[in-house]
């Protein structure tokens, strides 16, 4: 696994290392300039001009200046936004000075082989002011190869945001960690190619882990050659409606997809009707309806007993999300003793009284996209930081949180995880529906970072997809039926 660190872990693990941060400013300094080194002297490269900023990561270009003048390479530092400001930056401008780099506070006239971004760090937040975008636009637009410090200047490192001038790399150094901003759109675009730098920190700082397929392989719970539908778990889907019949079948395909041994659909008549003909290996058990066509509250001593059955429960896609669906999950929650995977209304009715989460014995995994993050965390719109949001969630209640986006975030109580895999083939009704189904049923199985597993197998489902065919005209039952080859393809 790939571990990536935000803003705020870098810093606390700067502050914990035990480290002088000025030695850590030298360190970066010399990572940075053994880079540009190596490129100017690969490609016979004579100028290289460092855009430096006013705080530390200006610091760190003023560091590899000073090392990049010695090593016989045509030095120009340009001050963007003036001298610097903090200490650490002015003691390192001043250890530069003595070593014939040139310096200016005006855009120079001359070409550069080689231009390096150290204007901003991972703390930039909001848009690019005019000056600094004009500068970034015109060597971006140059045949100049480009470098940035850490982090392109002009991303948000916390949330992946990106001014549409942001300096566009094509190589990023980055220090002790690569940062989740790398892996979030559109901020990923900038970041070229990354090389991550050992500065000396030694920290315990947990940061977030990127799946790859080999720990996905290892991660998938292993079958028994002598297993049988007991050995694979019970997932009970509670899902459907009248209005609502296809979620019931995406969740419920997906759930059978995934390996669990048994799948049984509590949902109403309707809903049943129409799926028993040609779901053959799913069980179902008919729940009472409403006069709107949704589960009656009437289910929910129903339930009770079907979830003390369950390896896991699925509970929302396509239910509606009036009183009847509050109540049913009320009871689902006060009486499952499995994981509880709450999707779709589910999460929707679970806003209006989150506080039941604090009862319940259940393992409780949240799939929200991001308004529904945003309704769960008290917000009137989505949040920026879907990744602090989705943790602070977890932490005060205590449950997994599998935070969906273009780049999927998972955290739970034992590590948190991020997949970037996917595209646009999901961007389509059904896709949540069949990422909580999958979930359920990994989970039934007993995989423990099953909301994480999920959203790979699903992502990478879409991306093989896509290697023959468009993604516009790719759609949900397509993307089922191309899970058993992904999984073999994992497994293997």
């Amino acid at each position: 696994m790939t571990e990536l660190y935000t803003p705020k872990q870098m810093s606390l693990a700067e502050k914990n290392c035990g480290k002088d941060l000025y030695l850590l400013m030298q360190n970066a300094g010399a990572a940075l300039a053994q880079k540009v080194r190596d490129i100017c002297y690969k490609n016979m490269f004579k100028r290289a001009l460092l855009l430096c900023g006013k705080g530390n990561n200006g610091g760190d270009g003023f560091a590899a200046a000073e090392i990049l003048s010695q090593s016989g390479i045509d030095t120009t530092v340009f001050l963007c936004c003036g001298m610097p400001k903090t200490s650490l930056a002015q003691a390192a401008f001043e250890s530069m000075k003595n070593y014939g780099v040139s310096v200016t506070e005006s855009m120079p006239e001359k070409e550069f082989d080689i231009v390096v971004d150290c204007v901003f760090g991972t703390g930039f937040k909001g848009s690019l002011e005019e000056d600094i975008a004009q500068i970034f636009s015109r060597y971006n637009s140059t045949d100049a190869y480009r470098i940035a410090c850490d982090i392109p200047s002009g991303v948000n490192g916390a949330t992946g945001e990106a001014d549409e001038n942001t300096f566009a790399a094509h190589e990023t150094v980055t220090m002790h960690r690569a940062k989740t901003a790398a892996a979030l759109y559109p901020a990923c675009k900038y970041f070229g190619k990354i090389t991550v730098a050992d500065i000396g920190i030694q920290s315990d700082v947990k940061g977030v882990l990127m799946l790859d397929k080999e720990d996905v392989k290892n991660a998938l719970p292993k079958r028994a050659p002598d297993g049988h539908k007991g050995t694979f778990g019970k997932v009970v889907c509670i899902c459907g409606s009248e209005r609502y019949t296809g979620a019931a079948v995406m969740a419920v395909k997906a759930a059978m997809r995934s390996g669990a041994g048994l799948v049984q659909l509590c949902s109403v008549k309707t809903v049943i009707d129409r799926l028993a003909g040609n779901m053959y290996g799913a069980v179902f058990k008919t729940l009472p309806q409403n006069d709107e066509g949704y589960i009656s509250s009437a289910a929910a001593q129903i339930l009770a007993q079907e979830v003390k059955t369950a390896d896991s429960v699925l509970f929302g896609c396509g239910m509606g999300c009036g009183g009847d669906t509050q109540k049913l999950l009320a009871a689902v929650l006060e009486n499952a003793v499995c994981p509880v995977i709450i999707d779709a209304d589910g999460i929707n009715c679970l806003s209006a009284n989150i506080d039941i989460l604090k009862s319940t014995r259940a393992d409780v995994l949240l799939t929200p996209h991001p308004m529904e993050l945003a309704r769960l965390c008290g917000f009137e719109k989505p949040p920026a930081d879907r990744y602090e949001a989705a943790k602070e969630l977890s932490e005060r209640y205590g449950v997994s949180v599998l935070a969906k986006g273009a780049q999927t975030f998972y955290v739970t109580r034992g590590g948190d995880y991020i997949t970037a895999k996917g595209n646009t083939a999901l961007s389509k009704g059904g896709s949540g529906d069949m990422l909580a189904g999958l979930t359920a049923g990994l989970a039934a199985q007993g995989a423990k970072l099953c909301g994480a597993l999920a959203s790979y197998i699903l992502g990478e489902t879409a991306e093989r997809l896509c290697e023959t065919q468009s993604p516009r005209g790719i759609i949900a039952e397509d993307v089922l039926n191309a899970l058993p080859g992904v999984l073999f393809d994992i497994e293997k």
